[in-house]
């Protein structure tokens, strides 16, 4: 998927660049008539091509790592949460406890704030190994 990007700011090999964000009925007003605006958001991408300030260029976005990422971000919070109520309700009910499902979900809901954690670490992670989700390919004239 490739998208049109503004270049705000250079520092170092760093471009910081202002790409249009595709709404989820696809971006084109006139296939829904909902008039509907997406705000514009700014990504951090390595300058490979030599863009300067002012610039427009062409970025194209992997779909691998978008997959990958979407897998990360949902999933895990997912799997967290029905893991955490699942264990807390069996843990909760095997001790007599009367009130086991409410004390089965408020452990869904800490297994879910780990999860967050655990996010952001792999976020870090994949930030230091420099894995973007997107890459400038061209300077638009």
């Amino acid at each position: 998927m490739e998208q049109l990007g503004y270049v705000r700011k250079i520092s170092d090999n760093i471009a910081e660049v202002e790409v249009r964000r595709i709404s989820g009925c696809g971006g084109s007003c006139g296939s829904c008539g909902g008039g509907c605006s997406a705000p514009n958001i700014v990504v951090q991408l390595e300058n490979r091509i030599g863009a300067k300030t002012g610039d427009f260029v062409e970025i194209k976005a992997k779909s691998k790592n978008i997959l990958k990422y979407a897998l990360i971000a949902y999933m895990i919070p997912f799997a967290m949460l029905i893991l955490g109520i699942v264990l807390g309700v069996n843990l909760f009910q095997s001790m007599n406890i009367n009130s086991y499902e409410i004390l089965g979900f408020a452990m869904g809901i800490v297994f879910l704030a780990v999860s967050f954690v655990i996010v952001k670490l792999i976020d870090q992670s994949l930030k230091r190994k420099n894995e973007n989700a997107m890459e400038m390919i061209r300077i638009l004239e």
